[in-house]
């Protein structure tokens, strides 16, 4: 794709608030290609990912997805109009294991992109290969709202126990980890960060998803794959407790083949 040519070309700054909830497994396939989803072995074990130095909370029935939502400061390529500031959220699915590689090299496959610039959205999806999304996004101190998927919002009652919360390593090894999304084809990329600001712990948020809007499934489909581990609002959206950090990076892109790895 052209994002092997243009992609260390792609700078900014980004910042942002970086939350992990656990979903039901069943549910999470449901966010995955099929070619992933159906398989037996695509998420890491426990073992192969203590390999590769990630000691992950373990959650009966459950698997982490990551959030991300902030904003992209002066981001993009050095040409004309080729940088911009706006608002991004994502959702995605780390410690995957690549249905093209043999090995237990962890993959995060990013299921949804959110953008406030139409722009930006195009580019993603045509340029990387994501699913993106134009919505309207509001950003405030103390929340992130993409109208219409999600909304992450700092509150003071929410309680995450210290077993399931993350640490600032594991983060990192997400967020500068090697990343695919729907039509990234035979290419995987990164970002090579360097730090703004130190993170900044959020041990109290909530994190809102609308989960027909990410898995593209009804309702009624939603809520059988979450029977009994989610308690599921009549539209389908979830309120869950979360814990995570606000980060500022700087970014670079780094694009290689799969075969490479």
């Amino acid at each position: 794709m052209l994002a092997s040519w243009i992609g260390p070309h792609i700078t900014g700054q980004y910042d942002l608030t970086f939350v992990p909830v656990a979903l039901p497994i069943a549910l999470v396939r449901a966010l995955l290609p099929a070619e992933w989803a159906q398989r037996d072995d695509a998420f890491l074990t426990v073992e192969e990912l203590a390999g590769h130095g990630v000691d992950l909370p373990v959650l009966e029935g459950k698997q982490w997805v990551c959030i991300e939502a902030g904003k992209q400061l002066n981001s993009g390529v050095s040409l004309p109009l080729g940088r911009r500031s706006f608002l991004e959220a994502k959702l995605e699915i780390p410690f995957l294991r690549h249905p093209e590689k043999q090995d237990n090299l962890p993959f995060t496959f990013k299921q949804t992109m959110l953008f406030s610039s139409r722009l930006i959205q195009f580019s993603a999806a045509h340029l990387t290969g994501l699913r993106s999304h134009h919505v309207v996004c509001i950003a405030t101190e103390d929340s992130f709202e993409a109208m219409d998927f999600m909304k992450v919002t700092v509150n003071g009652e929410a309680a995450v126990p210290e077993g399931q919360r993350w640490t600032e390593e594991l983060v990192r090894k997400v967020m500068t980890g090697w990343w695919v999304g729907d039509n990234t084809g035979h290419a995987a990329t990164k970002f090579v960060m360097s730090t703004v600001t130190p993170p900044h712990p959020r041990p109290q948020l909530t994190v809102r998803l609308n989960l027909p809007a990410f898995t593209q499934l009804p309702i009624d489909k939603v809520k059988e794959l979450c029977a009994g581990l989610l308690n599921l609002e009549e539209n389908g959206w979830v309120e869950l407790d979360a814990a995570g950090f606000a980060m500022s990076e700087q970014t670079k892109m780094e694009v290689v083949s799969l075969a490479s790895l």
